[in-house]
């Protein structure tokens, strides 16, 4: 469907929903839910906000089931993700095209996610647990200006709640699919008018639903834990100081299964017999995990003087990881040879930043200071126990070098001790003037000075080193400058309609492929990511804020594309995933958000994505090609059977872009006075259009031979609630059903299929005090 015909679809339907809310509007007494939201750092209702964002209250974050946060790419037009590879800690994005698949610290994820306005820079602890959530916001988009650091994509904003002026709280427990036991709480203590006080936990664990048919262990399983201590302090009425400490911790894997088999997997590395080394685990075939412990302290000192208002946010988290994780390919015939990664890494963040927000007369400002430093250290490894070589990964080097022995030749081993760092400063401003009642302007601009290096000290195994790297030719320090800008029209026809026309550039910092690079020349650096998005939006609500409708037509243009693609292996006849610049594209597309309210006790919603896009440039270096000595014209692939490398071709599909994402759902509240409370019943219905899960658009063919299809099919997922609220809300029974239908479908290919969540049921009750 092109572009113009979406358009089409999208001004009709909201003219017909103009057209039809009249007859119902006339029993509707209530209004849809006002949201407020700080996407552009400071509080506005998010329909006089010429930005594209979703907005989740915490009521609406329970109605929907939205628990952690990748449940968001149910319902967010044209966003797809899902835990990544392996682990169950991390999130893979993809939002208009862009995103990460790949974890590792020395590459930066294009959709960021912060907490209470700090950054959690890395991917590997980014499905953040949503526990005593005031409310979420996704801008979708480049953010160039206010949320400036690597979101090219768009970024999530988690907004904790903060400490209240009475005491009270609530506490739950629930069971359901798998073993699933869950308990939460949280409990306001305040200790005088001006020292308030919150401590909010929870713990939640499950089996898992994946079975190995080696030895009967359950996989896909989680186990995790948060605590949460908040202070709200008082001063005066101009100063409000507010710091919290959390401490998360999880437990879990996402790993393959059977091709055809849901819920079955082979491997031969067992969970039992973990020991302090993920090396000598991961040798032994033992211990398959992916544990992360994270703490983090948050604190935001405002100051309001007047008009001005005053702030310094600072940040500093710390993480440890720890996974050995079997990435074989299981079938059902035979145990694999297991072909485990490892890593053990400890990263840590400090955020500093300066923030004034005001207004005088037409003129409103919000503008400030950010520093960024980050210190990572990453110990990683890939072990294949062949019969009669190195059981760790190794790969030898061309001109005899190296200090492993690979097999009877020099070499270099995969086990590598990576440090990394990061120093970022920046600048941002933005304006908005108000020419006159209807029309107004809006212009911010950021700039970022960047600087990062990398460090690769020997290891016992041979690992090979920041030396290797220069003589190589390898850049070990990357420096970025960049203005990133903004500028966005306004025009308010009315007081509940916004229309805006605006353009944005963003960027993601460069990086280095390092997973997978088993010599130093493979080590290759990235340039940085750069994104010009340019949107018109239309916000409105009708038939007195009974019906809401916001639409967003979009077009962008991506430079320096940083993906993972197929290239070459280091011995002849192998291939690997890579991480570089794959080249240029342009995504156009349109995003509708409906909300409605047609009578008292029944809300309904609506929302939709279509997006085009393709490559304008491909990386010389990303094309499939046939190396040389196997061009064979004769043959369908131009070169002699099983050598084509199939990697990017100009005519391939952008990877994770489905063309329509649709989310639908409502929900009733039924009262009944002789149970002295009220039911609500919930019900979402959400689409994806299918797509392709690698860069290569790989398929079993003649010319591009390969075990698996890459490509993800399309699926409809079906949730459901129903809950007993009494008339005090002081107490909440409620059953809810995740992919109710059981469907089954895949998320991804790596080596095996990863399938998205069978049908999970969870029976919980909560008691408010």
């Amino acid at each position: 469907m092109k572009l113009r015909r979406i358009l089409l679809m999208t001004v009709s339907a909201t003219s017909f929903a103009a057209i039809a809310a009249p007859s119902l509007a006339q029993t509707a007494p209530a209004a849809v839910e006002e949201v407020i939201v700080t996407a552009q750092r400071r509080a506005e209702n998010l329909q006089g906000v010429p930005v594209t964002v979703s907005a989740f209250t915490s009521n609406q974050l329970e109605q929907r089931q939205i628990s952690s946060t990748v449940d968001l790419v149910r319902t967010i037009p044209n966003l797809v993700g899902h835990n990544n590879t392996g682990t169950g800690s991390a999130n893979t994005y993809f939002l208009r095209g862009l995103g990460s698949t790949e974890q590792i610290a020395t590459l930066d994820p294009a959709v960021s996610t912060y907490v209470d306005d700090v950054i959690i820079p890395r991917q590997n602890v980014n499905n953040y647990a949503l526990f005593d959530v005031e409310r979420i916001e996704v801008l979708r988009g480049p953010q160039g200006t206010t949320f400036g650091r690597n979101s090219t994509g768009g970024a999530i904003n988690v907004i904790t709640r903060k400490p209240g002026t009475e005491f009270g709280g609530f506490v739950s427990g629930a069971f359901g699919s798998f073993d699933k036991r869950q308990v939460r709480g949280s409990l306001d203590a305040p200790i005088s008018d001006k020292i308030l006080t919150k401590f909010s936990a929870f713990y939640d664990r499950d089996d898992g639903w994946l079975k190995n048919i080696t030895n009967g262990e359950r996989f896909n399983g989680a186990k995790n834990l948060g605590l949460r201590a908040a202070v709200r302090y008082l001063p005066t009425e101009d100063v409000m100081w507010d710091v919290s400490l959390e401490h998360l911790t999880s437990d879990g894997l996402y790993l393959r299964s059977i091709l055809g088999q849901q819920r079955n997997t082979r491997s031969q590395v067992a969970q039992a017999g973990e020991s302090e080394s993920v090396l000598l685990d991961a040798l032994a075939n033992r211990g398959q995990r992916n544990k992360t412990r994270s703490t983090s302290i948050t604190s935001n000192l405002e100051w309001k003087m007047g008009e001005l208002t005053v702030n310094a946010i600072t940040g500093a988290r710390t993480v440890d990881q720890e996974f050995v994780i079997d990435f074989s390919l299981p079938t059902a015939a035979a145990n694999p040879l297991p072909f485990v990664l490892t890593n053990d890494g400890q990263y840590n963040v400090f955020t500093q930043e300066f923030k004034v927000s005001g207004e005088s007369g037409a003129l409103r400002y919000v503008g400030g200071v950010f520093f960024f430093r980050e210190e990572n250290t990453t110990l990683t490894g890939q072990i294949l126990p062949i019969p009669g070589t190195n059981p760790i990964s190794c790969s030898r080097g061309f001109t005899g070098d190296g200090q492993f022995s690979c097999n009877g030749a020099p070499g270099y081993s995969s086990s590598r001790h990576i440090d990394n760092d990061t120093t970022s400063w920046a600048a941002y401003g933005q304006v908005d003037y108000q020419f006159t009642d209807q029309f107004s302007l809006q212009a911010g601009a950021r700039y970022t000075v960047e600087e990062k290096t990398v460090d690769l000290k020997s290891t016992p195994q041979g690992g090979m080193t920041t030396a290797n790297l220069k003589t190589a030719g390898i850049d070990t320090k990357l420096n970025t400058d960049i203005l990133t800008p903004r500028v966005a029209l306004n025009f308010k026809p009315n007081e509940d309609t916004l229309i805006y026309v605006s353009a944005t550039r963003g960027f993601k910092a460069g990086g280095w492929n390092s997973r997978t690079a088993y010599r130093p020349q493979e080590f290759r650096s990235m340039t940085p990511e750069t994104t010009w998005s340019y949107e018109a939006g239309l916000k409105t609500e009708l038939f007195e804020r009974r019906l809401r409708v916001n639409a967003t037509a979009f077009y962008a243009e991506t430079d320096n594309l940083q993906l993972s693609y197929t290239t070459p292996g280091p011995t002849p006849g192998s291939t690997l995933s890579t991480q570089d610049n794959a080249g240029d594209i342009e995504v156009k597309g349109v995003e509708l958000e409906v909300v409605a309210r047609p009578i008292t006790n029944l809300e309904l919603f609506g929302t939709a994505g279509f997006q085009e896009g393709k490559y304008t440039r491909v990386n010389p270096r990303a094309n499939s090609f046939c190396p040389a000595g196997t061009v064979n014209l004769a043959l369908p692939s131009g070169c002699t059977a099983g050598a084509f490398i199939n990697a990017i071709d100009a005519a391939d599909e952008l990877s994770r872009f489905p063309k329509r994402t649709m989310a639908v759902g409502g929900v009733w509240t039924i009262p009944i006075e002789g149970l002295g409370g009220s039911f609500k019943i919930s019900g979402e219905a959400n689409y994806n259009g299918g797509y392709w899960t690698t860069a290569s658009n790989s398929a079993p063919s003649t010319r591009t031979p390969t075990a698996l299809n890459s490509y993800s099919g399309k699926y409809t997922l079906l949730n459901g609630s129903i809950s007993f609220v009494t008339d005090d809300q002081l107490w909440k029974a409620t059953l809810d059903c995740k992919n109710c239908s059981d469907k089954t479908y895949i998320t991804s290919i790596f080596n095996g299929a990863f399938y998205g969540e069978p049908r999970k049921y969870t029976f919980s009750i909560q008691r408010k005090f």
